[in-house]
């Protein structure tokens, strides 16, 4: 069944023509399942910018939704985290000279405060293009 060698004397059910053909048979399938399992886990690089520059974007689109046209609001922490936000995905984080750390997506931020609050803020664009 694996080399083409003819089966020879043995069992009716006989399906290789040595041990080592067997084993060579069933080393050879598992490889290709490693194989297989291997190629549908990993994803190229390019996918995995594109889903990380995806979840920015919606994080910052989140951001905006919440802000409105306003400059700074504040709000509960579960409105974002209802509307899918992703806390661990953000573009810089800057330091405020008393401590205070915000994080952005592109030009716009938040702080957590009080544990279950958000404050939003918007950034003077730094790029130009």
């Amino acid at each position: 069944m694996n080399c083409g060698a003819p089966v020879g004397a043995g069992r009716k059910d006989r399906q290789y023509c040595s041990d080592l053909c067997k084993t060579e048979y069933n080393n050879n399938k598992q490889a290709a399942k490693r194989r297989k399992e291997k190629n549908t886990q990993e994803v190229s690089v390019p996918d995995f910018v594109s889903g990380i520059n995806a979840i920015l974007l919606n994080n910052r689109r989140i951001l905006d939704e919440c802000l409105g046209e306003g400059e700074k609001c504040t709000l509960k922490k579960r409105d974002v985290d209802g509307r899918g936000f992703r806390f661990k995905f953000f573009t810089s984080c800057d330091s405020t000279t008393t401590g205070v750390e915000y994080y952005f997506c592109y030009d716009l931020g938040y702080k957590i405060v009080e544990e279950e609050r958000l404050v939003i803020v918007r950034r003077p664009r730094e790029a130009t293009y």
